[in-house]
């Protein structure tokens, strides 16, 4: 597997750095639950705090590539208009998509609700 290049780096940590408290854990939960080491964590942190205080340009932000879940395509009661897409969760929480929208707020929303993983931490 070939090394990764030092802007594959800091996109994949300042992905992580970013994403961490929408995830509502601390630092040390977080990086537990995705394998990551704390240290590295913090010193990423740090090195990317310093190069955007310096004005050096951030490195671009690819977009995360989707997840894909099985899915129940049903009838259900009443009919959505064709614009809408609605994605219901496994808790019962409602994700409505209305045509055009801003791929960019899906992808945090989607984010956020998948980085909530108990219950009680769910933002719906």
């Amino acid at each position: 597997m070939p090394r990764k290049t030092s802007t594959e780096r800091e996109q994949f940590w300042r992905r992580h750095i970013d994403q961490q408290p929408a995830s509502r854990l601390s630092v040390r939960d977080y990086c537990d639950r995705h394998g990551l080491h704390e240290h590295s964590f913090y010193s990423w942190r740090r090195t990317i705090a310093e190069r955007d205080r310096h004005g050096k340009p951030a490195s671009p932000q690819p977009l995360a590539a989707p997840a894909f879940l099985p899915v129940a395509v049903v009838d259900g009661p009443t009919r959505l208009p064709d614009s809408l897409i609605e994605i219901r969760l496994i808790d019962g929480c409602r994700v409505r998509i209305r045509a055009g929208c801003d791929r960019a707020l899906l992808a945090d929303v989607l984010a956020i609700l998948h980085a909530a993983t108990k219950p009680e931490e769910r933002p719906c």
